[in-house]
């Protein structure tokens, strides 16, 4: 199984200032500790449920800056909004990205589904299907300069779009392992409808972990309650009922279960470069002892 980090990238991901340094130090340690890959996502901000804004880093420039700041990672979104984009700026994109780290770019792109980010960025938010049709001809013109792509999303359609075009498919996050067993099955059956080998779609998962002893949970815990308003009311025992908690083998016995062939870990604290040491130390290992069920995304 191979293992990615998702980046921290958000005004809330960091204690202080979110900074370059946040970023990039990140993804070195994660390329030191020996993580396979590195994400970004596409939201311009992130809304908090009493409606908290947190300021983001734009993701293609964020992962240019990454990919020029590391040397063996591949770099990916996870995933970009295909709506809030054209092909033609698509492929532009890609073709710089491939300039800075060539063969270490994966291109992730899903339908985009929030309003507000359209408006933020001064675009239509176009119905579903027309949506559905951007993310098709996003995909082939992405996939047609030999750059890996991967689908992200969980509605029927996307998968049957996944199944059709993609070289990968992404679901996050933290889903039970028992849906994500069965969109994986609808992936193999959409796969074939369309003559191609289920194998060659390989299948990742997004999860939120918090490894170590219970007292060193509950320290991290309360390191986030404290970083804003509507985070004070965390509690460990309703977090562990739904992100991947425990020691590095209870973590790894967790992750396991997803028979995924990558996963992409968020660490509950998403900047504590320590943790995210530890992870790589000692889960990442483990993890790559589980033998995955299809190749990683190639160029096509």
């Amino acid at each position: 199984m191979r293992v990615g980090l998702n980046l921290p990238q958000y005004e809330i991901d960091v204690a202080g200032a979110l900074t370059p340094d946040s970023v990039v130090g990140a993804a070195r340690i994660a390329e030191e500790a020996g993580f396979d890959s590195v994400w970004v996502s596409d939201h311009p901000f992130a809304v908090a449920p009493d409606g908290t804004v947190s300021g983001a880093l734009e993701a293609t420039t964020t992962m240019a800056f990454v990919a020029a700041s590391t040397a063996r990672v591949t770099v990916g979104s996870l995933v970009l909004a295909s709506s809030m984009r054209s092909s033609e700026q698509l492929v532009a994109g890609a073709r710089a990205l491939d300039l800075v780290a060539p063969g270490r770019v994966v291109m992730g792109l899903g339908t985009g589904w929030f309003e507000a980010e359209h408006r933020a960025f001064g675009v239509a938010f176009p119905a579903y299907r027309s949506r559905l049709a951007d993310l098709e001809r996003n995909l082939q013109a992405v996939r047609s300069m030999s750059m890996p792509v991967v689908v992200g999303g969980v509605s029927q359609s996307v998968i049957a779009v996944a199944g059709r075009f993609a070289d990968g498919w992404n679901c996050a996050w933290d889903v039970p392992v028992d849906a994500f067993g069965s969109l994986s099955r609808d992936l193999d059956e959409a796969c074939r409808r369309f003559g191609r080998d289920p194998s060659s779609v390989s299948r990742s998962v997004g999860v939120t972990v918090l490894p170590g002893a219970r007292a060193e949970r509950h320290r991290a815990v309360e390191a986030v309650r404290v970083r804003a308003r509507f985070l004070a009311s965390l509690d460990l025992d309703e977090l562990e009922s739904t992100i991947v908690a425990g020691s590095i083998d209870e973590c790894a016995a967790r992750i396991a279960a997803y028979v995924a062939d990558e996963v992409i870990i968020t660490p509950f604290v998403r900047d504590d470069l320590e943790m995210i040491a530890r992870i790589g130390e000692k889960l990442v290992p483990t993890l790559h002892g589980i033998e995955p069920a299809a190749a990683p995304p190639a160029h096509p």
